[in-house]
């Protein structure tokens, strides 16, 4: 009988010592959340404010942070995975060559091939868009902090990422 006392109060232990680590983790959690919602929030009225594309260094009480920001026309993109591509593959141009001075070409092409029809001509125009990049260096882990809709009916994307000054 002695020995399953000691088996309930070290199951008890065990209990509390888990319900106590799950907890911490969830404020932990809830307070990054908190932390990056209000970034973005003050991002986003600091980008309505006064557009701007590009990378910049933003500081907050604790923290700095890189912002790369890319602005894009919706109505070029067919999906918006393609968008969001496009997005976060020149967010990481930008940072590129905030931090490495990086050489970053863009050039557009517009194929229009010509279809036949009994009354006349008809062409359709398909855009391409690519970027070459040289760079020395390479910038990851930026994470999508928001994206927003500007007054001019562009879709914004802000990337961020903590750095240490």
């Amino acid at each position: 009988m002695h020995g399953n006392n000691n088996n309930y109060i070290f199951m008890r232990k065990i209990i509390l010592s888990l319900m106590l680590c799950c907890i911490s983790t969830m404020m932990y959690a809830q307070s990054f959340d908190q932390e990056r919602i209000a970034l973005a929030k003050f991002i986003e009225r600091m980008y309505n404010s006064s557009p701007f594309e590009g990378c910049r260094i933003v500081d907050d009480y604790d923290n700095s942070y890189l912002l790369s920001v890319v602005e894009l026309d919706k109505s070029r993109y067919k999906t918006t995975s393609v968008m969001n591509r496009v997005a976060q593959v020149k967010s990481q141009r930008n940072a590129g060559e905030f931090f490495n001075g990086t050489q970053s070409y863009s050039e557009i092409t517009i194929r229009t091939p010509k279809s036949e029809e009994k009354g006349g001509s008809k062409e359709m125009a398909e855009t391409y868009e690519i970027i070459r990049t040289n760079s020395t260096g390479f910038v990851q882990q930026m994470a999508l902090l928001t994206n927003f809709e500007s007054n001019g009916g562009m879709a914004v994307f802000v990337f961020y990422k903590k750095v240490n000054l």
